[in-house]
């Protein structure tokens, strides 16, 4: 996630939408939705290529895909992922600008599909595990609100050691509801059903959802 998210920052500027672009103007870029599946992970010493670009662009939506292949080409990582603006001040979503909307995305063979806006993920009525994780400040990107990845190392941190040594993630499926700052506590809960777990992140304060995420392991 971090090569990704690095690749989309400079695709971002090559398009001249990149974060110091938009800040111009008093906005940035959100992550809203998130879907990762690793095929095969590369080992120590493999040499990769991440490669990104925007699929489709609406009022309120602009649509990445990633691709992550090793050296021969083969197929490693792939993720479909949905991004919003919002306005730094006061901290809400707004419509894409026009800037932005007469973006003209490159015409690719087989993107993968939109994902749907909200997930649908079916929550079980057993009592969760819970975590706790507080934001630090090297969870903090640049505009100071924690960084994503940091809640997908919270996610994982929640699975049992015996899962984390023994059933690599494959499967990530995350949306992003609200925001984080330094020195928040949040709440990991946890679901476990086999090869997959259901995971719900919330301020520990008021119980407001911040992340909700689907893992698979195998």
């Amino acid at each position: 996630m971090n090569w990704m998210q690095e690749s989309a920052n400079r695709n971002a500027l090559d398009y001249g939408i990149g974060m110091a672009d938009l800040r111009k103007h008093g906005i940035g870029w959100m992550l809203m939705r998130f879907r990762l599946t690793i095929h095969q992970y590369p080992r120590y010493g493999d040499t990769v290529q991440v490669s990104t670009f925007p699929t489709k662009v609406e009022k309120y939506f602009i649509y990445r895909d990633f691709k992550v292949v090793s050296a021969e080409g083969q197929l490693l990582a792939e993720a479909a992922s949905t991004w919003v603006t919002f306005n730094i001040e006061r901290r809400a979503m707004i419509v894409l600008p026009d800037f932005i909307r007469a973006l003209d995305p490159p015409v690719i063979e087989n993107p993968l599909p939109a994902l749907p806006l909200k997930p649908g993920f079916p929550w079980p009525e057993t009592a969760p595990t819970i975590t706790e994780r507080t934001i630090g400040w090297h969870d903090l990107d640049t505009n100071q609100h924690t960084n994503n990845v940091s809640y997908v190392q919270a996610v994982i941190e929640s699975m049992p050691e015996a899962t984390l040594r023994g059933q690599p993630l494959r499967e990530l499926d995350l949306f992003f509801k609200a925001e984080c700052h330094l020195h928040d506590r949040l709440l990991v809960q946890t679901w476990i059903n086999d090869e997959s777990a259901l995971h719900r992140l919330t301020h520990a304060n008021d119980g407001r959802e911040v992340m909700l995420a689907r893992t698979v392991w195998q």
